[in-house]
């Protein structure tokens, strides 16, 4: 309870909280102790969060979640009639599995699912007011509901509306996930009720894929209706045809072999062939020298392609470019009338001419090429000419031959639709071909949520944290000083000792004064009385062994309880068989003399010369100790303690007492107590735990700047011991087997 330590000698200069003498040092232990000290308000904010959460479970649904798995696409089993392979599922997209979930999550099928359910009539699945849901709880019938329920049974547009916003709750209520790497989608359903939810999961996976074959069944519908009307549009063009042809056979006296087994027709269609093969040799070849002719206009007869195809037109060039190149350096050499320039320019000119030649040889075979397409285009003319006048008239045998390819043309188209139309009813898309069910809904035996045990973890986490931030705010907002650690960092002096709050017994003053300082006489051992024994030993120790005589007692403000601590400190002493005197200084507020000696002569008749110390000193027999009260009023009670009297006074007790303990005023009221500094051998500054503002003590320690080194520090007054224990500097009372069942006197202020 004390610190082992001489008080330090500082120039105590004020700073923001009032005071100075070094920062206050804080770390995480001092954060954890001061937080822990109010682990009542930290219980309480967890408790109240959690049963705040078990208010909003209890109001909050609990909801059911049933979940079946459909398998969209298989590649064990898929293929593509088209190609007649086995589907991969590289041919099968997220793009395409993304489409099958909005599928299932649309309102079309939410309808067909609500009608199939009956959810129209399902207060779940109608939005109703909070206030109808809450009576509903409560175990009233909403009267209003159950009439629109019967009202909307023989009534089709209101059995729509309802159909439409039972499918608006139960879409909010489907839920569909693609397990990853995987075809296969999970569909899950939630509903207040258990069983309802594995109806409803289990209904939309059925009506999903009964949607799917509907749909499949419908587009195999349209396709064969338009197949069947080709059909018939073929088979009645194949018909009319026919009719044609044997019209067009009885009128013209055509035969009717076949072509394979007629020699001219089959060389009719063989001049045929080659008449369009000759045609288009004539119109390529026309295209060519039309070309080439253009070419030859503009100059650059090198541009034709059959030219520059030329293998002696490709050397001709090749010799031209080093003729080019060696005229262009011997003129750069020599000048451009040397004779070998001259001779190389000769070359160039007869290699120009050469290449001319062969360009105009090439573009002759190119018109020549082209006169002999036409010659040839012109034979095979007359000699189609001369074989379909053999025939009769051409006209109707060109007709003929047409007509037959076109009747071979939609037969052929006929059987091809016709082998469609069979194949269709075993043809499947591609998406749906397998898709199928492969784990049903189950019933839920448990709410999906809420989860009691995550949202009462959740709100007892929140309360905690928010339990802590409380007290830390409120340890933060403490303006008082509660450690040891507190009053060394922020004033610079250490703590002297500390003085239990003591049990109210009494709202008298005497005899809560007197009850005080009798129980350290009678109970030296108690958990009151070892602190004020430790204080005066402290003091002993921190003047170098030597117990100091004259100690004033003072504290910044009043209330602090400097009164009660000098009554303690004197009967202490008194106690330890030393002659005690406790003088009254406080000659405006007078507590010790109420307490001890009241309307008594004191220490106001010394000092002005009306009595002397063996006439006004009162001995208390319950504590041993001498007691001067202050006397009289005065008018000047500062002057009088600051005078030589009072220094005459001090020294007279010094010699007739072994120790003395003074009373002074609080320091920052007035100034009593300043003028009696000098006079002390140690000054106790009694600050109240808890209480007393850092600021205010940090002026009263200001104000004792001068007497700095007589202060012996800080002694806390009114501490509640068991939040003092959870402190850093708490103190191990238990160590001395105090009696905790002992009564304590009543609490002084």
């Amino acid at each position: 309870m004390i610190f082992d330590k001489p008080a330090p000698s500082i120039n105590l200069a004020p700073h923001a909280s009032g005071g100075g003498g070094g920062a206050p040092t804080t770390d995480i232990t001092d954060i954890l102790k001061k937080v822990l000290r109010r682990w009542k308000l930290i219980i309480f904010t967890t408790v109240l969060a959690l049963v705040s959460m078990h208010g909003v479970l209890k109001v909050l649904p609990s909801l059911y979640k049933s979940t079946v798995e459909i398998l969209i696409f298989d590649s064990r089993q898929q293929v593509d009639d088209a190609v007649q392979k086995r589907v991969t599922p590289f041919d099968v997209d997220g793009i395409a599995m993304n489409t099958e979930v909005e599928i299932i999550k649309s309102k079309s099928l939410a309808l067909r699912v609500a009608q199939d359910l009956g959810l129209d009539q399902d207060r779940e699945f109608q939005p109703r007011s909070r206030l109808a849901v809450w009576a509903e709880r409560a175990g009233l019938q909403d009267v209003g509901w159950l009439e629109a329920r019967q009202q909307t049974v023989d009534d089709p547009p209101a059995k729509a509306q309802l159909l439409d916003r039972a499918a608006q709750v139960l879409v909010q209520n489907i839920h569909v996930e693609r397990k990853p790497f995987s075809y296969v989608l999970e569909i899950s359903a939630t509903s207040q009720d258990p069983a309802k939810s594995q109806r409803l999961a289990q209904t939309v996976a059925d009506d999903y894929l009964a949607s799917q074959r509907e749909a499949r069944q419908d587009a195999l519908q349209r396709v064969a209706s338009w197949l069947k009307g080709r059909l018939d549009d073929l088979q009645s063009r194949v018909l009319e045809t026919e009719a044609s042809i044997e019209r067009l056979k009885a009128r013209s006296g055509l035969s009717d072999v076949g072509v394979n087994q007629n020699i001219s027709e089959q060389q009719i269609s063989d001049i045929n062939k080659q008449l369009t093969l000759a045609r288009a040799e004539v119109v390529d070849k026309r295209a060519q020298v039309e070309q080439a002719s253009r070419i030859v206009k503009s100059g650059d007869i090198q541009q034709i392609p059959e030219v520059m195809a030329s293998s002696v037109i490709s050397q001709l060039r090749v010799q031209q470019s080093e003729l080019a190149r060696r005229q262009a350096e011997l003129s750069t050499k020599l000048g451009e009338r040397h004779p070998d320039v001259l001779i190389v320019h000769a070359q160039l000119a007869d290699i120009n001419k050469t290449i001319n030649a062969e360009a105009e040889r090439i573009i002759g075979n190119m018109r020549n090429a082209h006169d002999s397409a036409v010659r040839r285009e012109q034979s095979l003319a007359e000699g189609l000419k001369m074989l379909t006048a053999a025939r009769g008239d051409s006209a109707d045998y060109v007709k003929l031959q047409q007509l037959r390819r076109l009747a071979d043309a939609d037969r052929k188209l006929y059987e091809n639709y016709l082998s469609q139309y069979n194949e269709l009813s075993t043809r499947e898309t591609l998406q749906t071909a397998n898709a199928r069910i492969i784990t049903s809904a189950i019933l839920p035996a448990a709410p999906s949520s809420p989860r009691p045990m995550l949202f009462y973890g959740f709100s007892g986490v929140l309360g905690v944290g928010l339990g802590v931030a409380i007290a830390f705010i409120r340890e933060c907002l403490q303006s008082g000083v509660r450690t040891g650690a507190d009053v060394e960092g922020t004033f610079g002096y250490p703590v002297v000792g500390l003085i239990p709050v003591a049990t109210a017994v009494s709202r008298h003053r005497r005899v809560e004064y007197l009850g005080l300082a009798q129980s350290i006489v009678e109970a030296p051992r108690s958990l009151f009385s070892e602190p004020v024994h430790a204080i005066r030993i402290g003091l002993k120790v921190s003047h170098g062994g030597q117990e100091p005589k004259v100690i004033l007692i003072t504290s910044s403000i009043p209330g602090e309880g400097k009164s009660a601590a000098a009554a303690l400190l004197a009967a202490s002493s008194a106690g330890a068989g030393q002659r005690t005197i406790l003088v009254d200084c406080d000659l405006r507020h007078r507590s010790i003399s109420d307490a001890f000696a009241k309307n008594l002569p004191g220490l106001a008749e010394i000092l002005t010369g009306v009595a002397t110390v063996a006439e006004v000193a009162v001995k208390n027999s319950a504590t041993g100790t001498y007691v001067i009260p202050a006397g009289s009023p005065v008018r000047n009670p500062a002057d009088l303690l600051a005078s030589l009297r009072m220094r005459d006074f001090i020294a007279q007790l010094r010699d007739d007492y072994d120790y003395v303990v003074l009373d002074a005023s609080p320091l920052l009221p007035v100034v009593d107590a300043l003028g009696l500094a000098s006079m002390a051998d140690r000054i106790l500054m009694i600050v109240e735990w808890g209480r007393t503002p850092r600021a205010v003590v940090a002026e009263g320690l200001k104000l004792l700047r001068p007497e700095a080194h007589r202060v012996a520090g800080v002694v806390l007054n009114k501490v509640d011991i068991k939040q003092f224990r959870s402190s850093r500097f708490g103190y191990p009372y238990g160590y001395y087997g105090l009696n905790r069942a002992a009564s304590l006197p009543a609490r002084v202020n």
